[in-house]
């Protein structure tokens, strides 16, 4: 849904871009049960070309060397049919932190789209704090081993090679590269409403043996708090645009019902609520955008913004396509509509890459921080330092 005038950061040519070879995607496969790994791999085929898989890797490194803003655009475009296909994570932590075999063995098969990958850090105990995770990485005969279970992946039954984040042997965090076929490793699929393409599922892994060129040259939870601003920038653009497909769907289905001779679609209330709800989502989306401008010129705030854009698009779309749910009465309940399944997916994508509370947190945080003042902000500095 284009409304004029288009927001700073987003390219509306990369959008359509997505939004074209998602729809197609979603028209040769139906989800009425989640995508097997030949499908998906099919899919990334398909989604190699737009650069979708090289994501802002740069072209040197043989990705696609786009912009934030352009491949927060090109995930828009794509979400507005397949939300959250994500897989493109893995390839850019390679990238930037993986040893010379990582690369040579590991990164191809991510970019060219012939393996699946997968970040693993949410954990039973902690959810997806990045403090002490309980999986650890310890010396073994030969290399390392990995003991431990995450929770909630993506990707979990399909996926050839997963992040893992770890403690080695001196506590600290790390991640690992794990191929998912190595003996030791078990998984066990989530059962959820939303994104019910896609396979959800625990990861857990009974000694599993790990060369050492598989740990990733950065601290772990460096490494994985830099990844989440980008991610939750992701969601934020792609939530917004599931419930602007939401809205879509609602105003036409509104134009097919009448209320005491007139289309539902024309009533004042009708009228009221869909530009509220479209509001909404646009103040959103710019906030989203916003933040990914942040985050690619490395101001210091882009953290706590993307926080921010993440929890407030993630709130904004659920309430959207609730009520959107509602305003469709029995029409919305019929589950061959797909109207449900927009409330659905924006429920999973709060969920994702921290819940709506910590997001808000973080975000709320940075902002009492800022209106404290300088005095105030300088002690608290002092006191974290000591």
């Amino acid at each position: 849904m284009e409304l004029e005038p288009d927001v700073p950061g987003r390219d509306s040519q990369w959008v359509d871009t997505g939004r074209a070879v998602a729809t197609t995607i979603r028209r040769t496969y139906p989800d009425t049960t989640p995508w097997s790994r030949d499908q998906l791999l099919e899919i990334f085929g398909k989604l190699r070309s737009t650069g979708y898989l090289g994501s802002t890797i740069p072209k040197e490194a043989n990705g696609a060397g786009l912009a934030l803003g352009q491949f927060a655009s090109l995930t828009e475009g794509i979400a507005s049919a397949v939300p959250f296909l994500s897989n493109h994570s893995v390839q850019r932590f390679i990238t930037a932190a993986g040893s010379p075999e990582a690369k040579q063995r590991v990164l191809p098969g991510l970019l060219e789209g012939t393996s699946i990958g997968a970040v693993a850090v949410t954990e039973p105990r902690g959810g997806s704090s990045i403090k002490n995770p309980a999986t650890t990485v310890d010396p073994g005969r030969g290399g390392l081993v990995l003991t431990g279970r995450k929770d909630w992946v993506t990707h979990a039954m399909t996926a050839d090679t997963a992040v893992v984040l770890a403690a080695d042997e001196q506590g600290r965090s790390v991640r690992v590269l794990v191929d998912l076929a190595a003996p030791g490793v078990e998984r066990r699929p989530l059962r959820t409403h939303g994104l019910c393409h896609l396979t959800f599922g625990s990861l857990e892994f009974h000694g599993v043996e790990v060369e050492r060129w598989r740990i990733l040259t950065e601290d772990g939870a460096a490494g994985a708090k830099a990844g989440f601003g980008v991610a939750r920038v992701l969601v934020a653009v792609q939530a917004v645009a599931v419930a602007f497909e939401a809205l879509a769907r609602t105003t036409q289905h509104l134009t097919t019902r009448t209320a005491r001779g007139s289309r539902v679609a024309d009533l004042d209330l009708t009228t009221h609520r869909v530009g509220v709800i479209a509001a909404e989502l646009l103040g959103a989306r710019l906030l989203a955008y916003h933040a990914a401008t942040a985050l690619e010129t490395g101001h210091p705030s882009a953290a706590a913004l993307a926080s921010g854009a993440k929890a407030h698009a993630c709130t904004t779309a659920v309430r959207a396509c609730t009520e959107l749910l509602s305003m469709c009465a029995g029409h919305g309940l019929d589950t061959s509509t797909g109207v449900a399944a927009f409330r659905d997916d924006a429920e999973m994508l709060a969920t994702a890459d921290g819940t709506g509370l910590v997001n808000s947190v973080l975000w709320g945080a940075h902002v009492k921080d800022h209106l404290a003042g300088p005095a105030e902000l300088k002690e608290k500095q002092c006191r974290l330092s000591r």
